[in-house]
């Protein structure tokens, strides 16, 4: 079964390369490797052994962590052999999930991870020759212990996802993740000294007693020939694994025979709303929609809770600084996380398209709904979070940018979803897989830029005079509110078919020319597939790297100078002399927006559907 399992598994990635799939996988291994290159150095670093060793424990335990809610953060519903698949045959559902675990050790990141777990066995050298045999089986079996906590977690997700309970903490684990990562210089300093003198003794125990530590207490018992405690840690390990592939046998049946639409989801009880004209029914549809519709809710979950994370966790380094960006931060990700607002009616477009004069209030009321559902926490959270810090000297800037940002992401959800449309199933045809993230990262990507871009004039005119800065984020929140919105009805109007086709049948593929040489038409021609993959790939790249500049080193600084609130920290412009600072703060807003506009240029030229 194994053996056929994976086989297929290795016809299904060698059809499905090519286009935006290869891209995927060339960028996801790069990330990777960095990362496995990274744990190695981490390792062999610190000169102590003990302290060697705790790195170890703790890479291994991020490792784990890493596979246990990376399918729900990067999609945890494109799999190459969904269950589902399976569910009419008459197979066994142990040897169905055994063969599936062998599956799951096709693919890159199996491979990338044991790399990193081959830090057990460079570790192990120190301790001799017996040390470095229990390091291999260690390691192998560590590699088996992740990939089934990473399949029981995506399983268990998969139901607890069908409620908002479970929708929220599933978009805590990813928001945490996520906002580690952005704001994880703030344990700098601590992080430093472990890796010389090594952890406290506690968690330095605790990471050795967790389930990602026994192979490291299989390698020191090894090492000090205490043959029977070694053999524990291997043994253990082994009947950890068994347990966990009975526990995901039971999940897999019960995904495999459960609709998707028998999951107990919570329904919200009816809006006490009535529907006065066309206007009034859209705002009162899209209310619910955000209501009841869990993938919706998990990613307003996980926007709250990433822009909590990512502006609390400098606290740990004693800096309040980031606090009273928390509202705008929370804005401009729930605009991000709600640009594919239309993709997600699938088919359903043909209702609005058939509706004579639908398209104006269709827009409105969305633009509408999303400010009901986003602006009240963004005021909260700014109001209450400048209030509490002391951070006085803020109120200008925050007061402007509140009404730019929150009227401009209002009308870029519903422009950014018509021109960058990213095809969703319709729910009756979505898998049974809760977890399926459907999010275009570039569109995501596209979105943060954009509204960057909206709200730097009102940023410059606030550094001027407080009440031009105010004057300005009321014009430019409601000119663009009306302005995208305008854009975004006269596309649904010109584009309604084609959109509505490509949902139906999803991204065209580009014909390749039948003649070398041969040069049709400019107008309509395809872009060459590969073509479009380099493409995607430079401009998610320069989206993704336009931020460093920007933000951290630009703006930031800007405002801390501004502001006469200096803490140099890890901005590169506030260690230099005084003359030398707003010349580079200005080149690295400049270097910003620069990679942030060509990223736009190669994102508008290769599109999702493949044509300029």
């Amino acid at each position: 079964m194994a053996g056929l399992l994976i086989r297929m598994k290795l016809a299904v990635l060698r059809n499905g390369l090519g286009g935006k799939r290869s891209e995927e996988l060339a960028g996801g291994a790069m990330i990777g490797l960095f990362l496995a290159a990274a744990t190695l150095y981490l390792v062999t670093r610190p000169d102590r052994t003990s302290a060697a060793f705790d790195v170890m424990a703790l890479a291994s335990a991020v490792w784990a962590l890493g596979w246990m809610v990376g399918p729900a953060m990067f999609g945890g519903g494109k799999e190459a052999l969904p269950p589902e698949i399976f569910a009419l045959l008459p197979l066994d559902p142990r040897r169905l999930a055994a063969g599936l675990l062998g599956a799951s050790f096709v693919g890159i990141a199996p491979l990338i991870s044991l790399v990193a777990f081959s830090g057990l066995v460079v570790l192990a050298a120190r301790w001799g020759a017996a040390a470095v045999v229990v390091a291999v089986p260690a390691a192998v079996l560590q590699l088996v212990l992740v990939i089934l906590l990473s399949r029981v977690t995506t399983a268990s997700l998969n139901q607890v996802m069908r409620t908002r309970t479970g929708a929220a903490v599933s978009a805590a684990a990813s928001a945490a993740i996520m906002a580690l990562a952005g704001s994880g210089w703030a344990l700098s300093p601590a992080a430093g000294s472990a890796l010389q003198t090594g952890f406290p003794a506690h968690l330095s125990a605790g990471l050795r007693l967790s389930p990602t530590g026994w192979g490291l207490a299989a390698i020191e018992a090894a090492g000090r020939s205490d043959w029977l405690r070694a053999l524990a840690a291997l043994a253990g390990l082994v009947v950890l694994c068994g347990l966990l592939l009975l526990g995901w046998t039971s999940l897999l049946m019960r995904r495999m025979t459960t609709r998707p639409s028998e999951g107990g989801g919570q329904v919200s009880p009816a809006m006490p709303v009535t529907a006065r004209g066309p206007l009034t029914a859209v705002l009162v549809k899209e209310l619910r929609t955000w209501l009841r519709d869990l993938r919706r809710f998990h990613f307003y979950a996980f926007a709250l809770l990433y822009s909590v994370f990512f502006c609390g966790l400098p606290l740990a380094a004693g800096s309040t600084d980031f606090l009273p960006w928390t509202g705008l931060l929370f804005a401009a990700t729930a605009a991000a996380m709600s640009s594919g607002l239309y993709g997600e009616d699938g088919t359903g477009l043909w209702l609005t398209l058939l509706t004579p004069a639908a398209s104006a209030p269709d827009v409105r009321g969305r633009q509408l709904a999303w400010l009901a559902v986003v602006a009240p926490p963004t005021v909260a959270l700014t109001a209450g979070l400048t209030a509490v810090t002391g951070h006085r000297e803020l109120w200008p800037l925050l007061l402007a940018l509140l009404p730019a940002v929150l009227g401009a992401a209002a009308g870029l959800i519903v422009l950014a979803s018509l021109m960058r449309l990213v095809p969703i199933p319709d729910p009756h045809k979505r898998s049974g897989n809760m977890i399926e993230n459907p999010t275009d990262f570039t569109q995501v990507l596209l979105c943060l830029a954009l509204l960057s871009v909206a709200a730097l004039p009102t940023v410059l005119l606030a550094q001027q005079s407080s009440w031009a800065g105010v004057a300005t984020g009321l014009a430019t929140g409601i000119g663009l509110f009306w302005l995208l919105g305008e854009l975004a009805r006269r596309r649904l109007d010109a584009r309604g078919p084609e959109l509505l086709q490509l949902m139906r049948s999803g991204p065209a593929r580009p014909a390749a020319e039948p003649i070398r040489g041969f040069r049709p038409p400019a107008a309509g021609r395809p872009i060459p597939e590969f073509k479009i993959g380099t493409m995607r790939a430079a401009a998610t790249l320069l989206l993704t790297i336009c931020w460093i500049p920007l933000f951290p080193q630009g703006i930031v600084p800007a405002v801390m100078l501004l502001t006469d609130n200096v803490a140099p920290s890890w901005f590169l412009p506030l260690h230099l002399p005084p003359p030398y600072q707003w010349p580079v703060i200005t080149g690295m807003i400049v270097l910003g927006l620069t990679l942030a506009t060509g990223g736009l240029v190669l994102a508008r030229k290769a599109p999702i559907s493949g044509r300029p």
